[in-house]
């Protein structure tokens, strides 16, 4: 028996287990293959034994310069000078401040590498192209360590330039056409393999597509191409046939126009014929710099440093990239680095562009990044660098890493970041202890993509299974940090382009922006180095209007996430978002009213099952154009007066024009109340008749308030407003579920409510006083409420009401008792984004001490109120004063929002296609464009008719050509031009290799599990089934596969446990899919097991497979064939390229099966059960069903165990249902 533990993902000071389980983390972690000489030659020879320096005096070739430096020596090549790569050489560091040549013409041989303890180019250039042969610059830990790029370095200063290039790709990732499931030994892709530039060979990752960072990746090597875009899996080593052991993903949904949502797992290559590597990690003691505070940042970026306050005792060192100062480029594209980044030393990282300021040269293309222990690439102080089109795997810490604040305008496209390890595994997730940022690296807040400075773009990224997806963090640093502390303000920075991004899988957030983001008009500029004169950073203009400068969020997805949004945040827009089973599809704690005066929060966007955490004020919030699909909830003012949090927690959200689709149900709460008895929902203007009503507002009504507000009951003779009670009656429904639904209670009326909020000073609980609020209509008092006073903090205090607008009635205000309302006192009501974009809104309001005109309305001042963490700075302002109304807005003739900055001085002849960087006056490509023109439209290729085109957020110009369109409902086909759904493809036949590993346990809450060693599929699940009657669980970890039949389910402690089928007619199916199956349940006869007999050890296939019998395969099938590329397979075949080692004399006659590649849609099926037949015994092993599954329409098995649910004319295969 063996137990199974959960782990804790690190935190800061985890550094003692880091190190204490270094080996388990680092065991399943990838470096690639060295060339034997290169390893016998540099690998791990520890220090060098002399640092003596040589300088040349004339241009060489390297196999000459090794004569002249050996292998010894700090080898200086000056300026003036070049030193072309026609050779190995090893050295033992380079200082290159003339030039290195290196490409296909000077390399000699097929591959070739350069080794040193650093690659130091001061001022010189680095030039490395290779677009045929296969190089290796590899890093030596022998212990030399250059002034400025220190050890283990490969870098670029004083204006020195590193340009490294190998074979490019049309692309470096995919994802999966269909899903992939346990047993499948080859997946299918959008885009066609070979066109991308993948090689048989290459090694493969697929993302996990598990929720809340619970997944693991798995690897491959890819050993062919089929049709269908189809490539066939080998093993992680290339030995043997690759089986897939866990379940990923592969969903589409149409959302809206020009929306879908792309659940698929990413698959990314991550071999490359230029690889940056060097020795293992090694951790080294730290050096105490300053026992009583905190050393400088010059001093923790030159050797492992420690001090008092921080959770350090060693660091962890790979080798490192860089490149330092104004004028210096890194350049690397379609290269793969690993081993990379030094942990705990300051901007040693496996990619670190620091303080270039503008670096137009500077692109990180196509590259694989892997195996990295702090961070992938930072981009610290630098401007309109590239960074696109790089897969990550096995990266510590944050992935993409925006440092300091003042980066700008730097591209970071279409780039994919995988967690391979779930965060409760053995592995910890991605987090790292030790950094000096432990925000961006460890279980506090481990990002994909973590951002100082929101000034960037971001376009068509997708991250999987790190803690947060996107992290952009002003909390903290609401200065800035590093260089520029102090004199930054991130919180008010103008937001970039962040579009067509997928963040999925995450524990916690994936879209994520931390703490106050109320972004303004500064004067902030890339000529300026990002820096803004601080004077700038104002929440109101001159004369008190909002000084916000409103952005969108575009086109982005989140799914299967924790937590979806931000905290404190205003002027920020989520437009066309697709949320998707997410705890909290979107998580909102505090806002305002746009700065525009007329734009939406959230809008034309697709939120499907899960809880929206909606804001506790300020203002009117704004929901437009929304899509609701199934259980969808609301909270009220969520987060409200925890801590500092809300605005007096009476939010008015409007929804306009909702849709809501799909499956709810009456047994759970469609919306939760705040506190303070506050938040109203109520329709937009033109939405109010609500003639046909939906899931939150039953039809005839438009507003929903909390039953506090009883007063409103009176209005109108009681024809308005009703209590819940009333409105079951009057609908006819259970008043149980009624009140459930609606949280315990609540009002409805058909008519508008709006907001009316006193914000008072110098109260508090012990001095403060209640107010009274009386409804009057037709000369008489018909009720009246008590307004009880409410503080949030210090300034967030106050009094607020639901009340409904309209001059047919009338409100009265006063202290209770008929005492005058303070004239400091600050009187909102309702909000100017209504007469902005519909009607005003219009009350007979009468104040005990003012002087109110008639009617208040939503126009009135707001100047100094409310722009974001600054409010309420003055006293005496908003409605009932003196103050002139707010500047109307014509809503009708402004635009909406966009995501491109505007300045078309700076790109006079447009940008067909495409949009202007306002920073470099270059035409960038829109989405689904490309070229030097953007004149390549990837989406023309596949002619959507029904149906949204695929590759638009993808990158690059490659088309998709499996499943290009994601089709509107009730269409199919590639181009969504047919009405007829696809036939159903079934799951992989059965298959356990190496025996299976099971729970003993009663239930999934065990730790207990045993082991059958038996190969054979059937007496694997078999054995079982006989110990605990299907109801094991299954360790896929210990290599059991028992095949597509099987439940997924996440146990405490077990990373990907799946529930034994036994492979004998199970009617279970993995929980993880979108679009269920269907499967009549059915009655399975007993199992007899097949005596499986061992074949005789045979040289049969001896130099036309790798190695020696079984020759990487599997004896223990009837039939065995490999071939020279380690691949093997368990079915007949007459094809030359394969050699039988197993079986050979017992082929039967006739064509051989057909091997199942064509992975299973998500087609729904609906099937019939079979009556018992015999007419297969003696034919396959056992008894109907034979070991395949009864409960579809048409079954075929086979001699070998093999099962088939397609008509076939093959003799080998015997009809057992259908026939």
């Amino acid at each position: 028996m063996q137990t199974n533990n959960v782990y804790e993902a690190f935190a800061e000071q985890d550094e003692a287990a880091y190190i204490d389980a270094f080996n388990t983390l680092i065991k399943d972690s990838y470096s690639a293959p060295l060339p034997q000489d290169l390893s016998a030659t540099c690998k791990n020879q520890n220090q060098a034994t002399v640092s003596t320096a040589k300088s040349i005096t004339t241009s060489m070739l390297s196999s000459d310069l090794q004569i002249f430096c050996g292998t010894e020596t700090i080898c200086t090549i000056p300026a003036g000078f070049t030193v072309t790569m026609n050779s190995n050489l090893n050295v033992a560091a380079l200082v290159l401040s003339g030039s290195l040549v290196w490409n296909d013409i000077s390399q000699s041989s097929s591959d070739q590498w350069l080794c040193a303890g650093y690659i130091a180019v001061n001022g010189g250039q680095f030039d490395m192209n290779l677009t045929s042969k296969q190089g290796y610059i590899y890093i030596k830990n022998n212990g030399l360590k250059h002034p400025t790029v220190s050890t283990r370095a490969f870098g670029s200063y004083n204006a020195g330039k590193i340009h490294v290039s190998g074979r490019s790709l049309a692309r470096t990732w995919s994802l999966l056409a269909n899903r992939a499931t346990y047993g499948m030994t080859s997946i299918s892709l959008l885009h066609k393999p070979e066109d991308m530039g993948w090689r048989i060979g290459d090694r493969i990752v697929i993302a996990p597509t598990m929720s809340s960072s619970s997944g693991n990746a798995e690897d491959y090597t890819i050993g062919g191409f089929e049709a269908n875009n189809t490539i066939k899996l080998l093993n992680k080593d290339g030995t043997s046939t690759g089986f897939i052991s866990s379940y990923f993903k592969s969903t589409t949904l149409f959302t809206g126009q020009n929306m879908s949502a792309l659940m698929q797992a990413e698959v990314i290559n991550l071999a490359r014929n230029i690889i940056i590597t060097g020795d293992d990690f090694q951790h080294v003691n730290c050096v105490d710099d300053a026992a009583g505070g905190k050393p400088q940042d010059h001093i923790q970026a030159d050797h492992c440093s420690c001090w008092k306050s921080i959770n350090r005792n060693k660091c962890t060192l790979g080798l490192h990239t860089i490149a330092i100062g104004h004028g210096s480029v890194l350049s690397l594209q379609y290269t793969r680095i690993e081993k990379c980044g030094q942990r705990g030393i300051l901007g040693k990282y496996c990619v670190h562009l620091h303080l270039i300021s503008k670096c137009p040269d500077c692109k990180i293309i196509g590259n694989a990044i892997e195996y990295g222990h702090q961070r992938g690439t930072t981009i610290h102080g630098t401007h309109l660098a590239t960074i696109e089109n790089n897969v990550y795997n096995d990266i510590r810490g944050a992935t993409i890493y925006v440092e300091d604040g003042n980066e700008m305008y730097n591209r970071i496209f279409y780039n994919v970041g995988i967690c391979p390890w779930a965060k409760s595994g053995e592995k910890r997730g991605c987090t790292i202890p030790g950094t000096d940022n432990d925000q961006a690296d460890t279980t506090l807040n481990q990002a994909g993509l973590w951002g100082l400075s929101f000034t960037n773009y971001a376009i068509g990224n997708r991250f999987a299974n790190n803690y947060n997806g996107m992290l952009y963090q002003e909390q903290g640093f609401d200065r800035g940090r590093g260089h520029v502390n102090g004199l930054e303000c991130p919180s008010f920075q103008q937001i970039g382009r962040l579009e067509g991004n997928t963040f999925h899988g995450c524990g916690r957030f994936g879209t994520y922006v931390l703490a106050s983001v109320f972004p303004k008009k500064t004067d902030r500029s890339v000529d300026k180095n990002g820096l803004p004169t601080l004077s700038t950073c104002k929440e109101w203009t001159t004369n008190g209007e909002d000084n916000g400068l409103p952005a969108t969020f575009m086109h982005n997805i989140d799914y299967d996430n924790v937590f979806v949004g931000q905290y404190s945040t205003g002027d920020l827009q989520y437009r066309f978002h697709t949320s998707i089973n997410n705890n909290n599809l979107i998580y909102w704690k505090e806002t305002k009213n746009f700065q525009d005066g007329c734009s939406s929060h959230i809008a034309d966007s697709f939120y499907d099952s899960g809880n929206l955490a909606l804001p506790g004020g300020h203002g009117t919030f704004i929901l437009e154009n929304m899509i609701f699909n199934n259980q969808v909830n609301f909270e009220s003012s969520h987060h409200c007066q925890i801590g500092v949090t809300g605005v007096l927690c009476m939010p008015t959200y409007v929804f306009v024009n909702m849709k809501w689709t799909g499956v709810t149900s009456d047994e759970f709460s469609i919306l939760k109340w705040g506190p303070n008895n506050g938040a109203m929902f109520t329709l937009g203007p033109d939405d109010e008749k609500n003639l046909n009503g939906n899931k939150l507002f039953p039809a005839g009504f438009c507003s929903i308030v909390n039953p506090y507000w009883s007063y409103l009951l009176a209005l109108d003779n009681g024809a308005s407003c009703f209590s819940l009670n009333d409105v079951a009656s009057l609908l006819g429904q259970n008043t149980g579920k009624f009140m459930r639904k609606y949280d315990g209670g609540a009002i409805l009326c058909k008519r508008p409510v709006r907001r009316l909020e006193i914000f008072s000073f110098n109260q508090n609980s012990g001095n403060s006083q209640t107010m009274q609020l009386e409804l009057w209509q037709f000369g008489n008092l018909i009720s009246s409420v008590t307004l009880k006073f409410f503080q949030i903090g210090d300034r967030k205090q106050g009094y607020s009401a639901t009340v409904v607008p309209g001059l047919d009635h009338k409100y009265k205000l006063s202290m209770t008792g008929g005492g005058d309302v303070s004239s400091d006192w600050i009187i909102e009501f309702s909000d100017p984004i209504f007469g902005n974009r519909w009607k005003r809104d219009e009350i007979d309001l009468v104040v005990a001490g003012r002087n109110c005109p008639y009617p208040v309305h939503s126009q009135h001042d707001r100047r100094y109120i409310w722009s974001g963490d600054n409010y309420l700075t003055v006293k005496g302002r908003g409605a009932c004063t003196s103050f002139p109304d707010m500047s109307p807005v014509n809503c009708r003739s402004q635009p909406q929002l966009s995501n491109v900055e505007h300045c078309p001085d700076k790109c006079p002849n447009s940008c067909t296609n495409g949009y202007c960087d306002c920073a470099t006056g270059e035409c960038l490509c829109n989405p689904g464009f490309s070229g030097s023109n953007c004149n390549i439209d990837t989406c023309a290729a596949a002619g959507c008719i029904n149906g949204n085109c695929v590759a638009q957020y993808l990158g690059q110009s490659l088309p998709v050509t499996n499943k290009p369109c994601v089709c509107m409902d009730g269409w199919y086909g590639d181009r969504c031009d047919t009405t007829t759904p696809p036939l159903p493809v079934s799951d992989p036949a059965p298959s356990c290799f190496n025996g299976c590993y099971f729970f003993t346990d009663s239930d999934i809450a065990g730790e207990q599990f045993d082991v059958s060693q038996a190969a054979d599929p059937k007496s694997c699940c078999a054995e079982c089934n006989a110990r605990a009657a299907c109801n094991s669980w299954v360790f896929f970890s210990f290599r059991c596969f028992l095949k597509t039949g099987t439940q997924r389910i996440h146990k405490p402690g077990v990373m990907s446990g799946i529930k034994c089928s036994g492979g004998t007619g199970s009617s279970t199916i993995a929980s993880v899919t979108t679009t269920p199956v269907m499967i009549a349940p059915v009655t399975t006869a007993p199992v007899t097991i097949a005596p499986v007999t061992t074949a005789p050890i045979t040289t049969n296939c001896d130099g036309k497979c790798q190695g020696q019998y079984p020759y990487g395969c599997n004896p223990s099938f009837q039939y065995g064939y490999c071939n020279a590329g380690g691949g093997c397979s368990y079915s007949t075949m007459n094809d030359p390229n394969w050699c039988c080692f197993n079986g050979c004399n017992q082929q039967p006659s006739g064509t051989n099966p057909p091997a199942l590649t064509n992975p299973p849609t998500d087609a729904p099926i609906t099937v019939t059960v079979a009556p018992v037949s015999t007419s297969c015994d003696g034919k396959c092993p056992g008894e109907f069903p034979y070991g395949c599954n009864a409960g579809f329409p048409i079954g075929y098995c086979a001699s070998s165990g093999g099962c088939s649910y397609s008509t076939m004319n093959d003799p080998y295969w015997c009809c057992f249902k259908g026939c």
